[in-house]
């Protein structure tokens, strides 16, 4: 998983902001969001980032699973990251 060469993204204190070049959206997203971008920008798989996640946040281990899956997901389906 990558992020095309159209899309940057920074950190913020409430989370980040994601800009596509392309189509000149703005999305912004809180804390986890922020972590996530992390982690893609890190390489790791997506089944590491429940885990990673579980270690910071409280949180039922399936619900945090469905949330990072339905994140990445949302990604993908706006262009702004590539699959693996």
């Amino acid at each position: 998983m990558e992020f095309p060469k159209h899309v940057k993204w920074r950190d913020e204190k409430f989370g980040a902001v994601i800009f596509d070049t392309l189509s000149e959206k703005v999305y912004v997203t809180n804390e986890t969001g922020r972590n996530i971008l992390r982690m893609i920008e890190e390489g790791l798989e997506v089944s590491g980032f429940t885990e990673r996640l579980l270690y910071g946040y409280a949180g039922d281990e399936a619900q945090v699973r469905g949330d990072v899956e339905t994140f990445v997901t949302g990604l993908e389906s706006a262009g702004l990251l590539l699959a693996a």
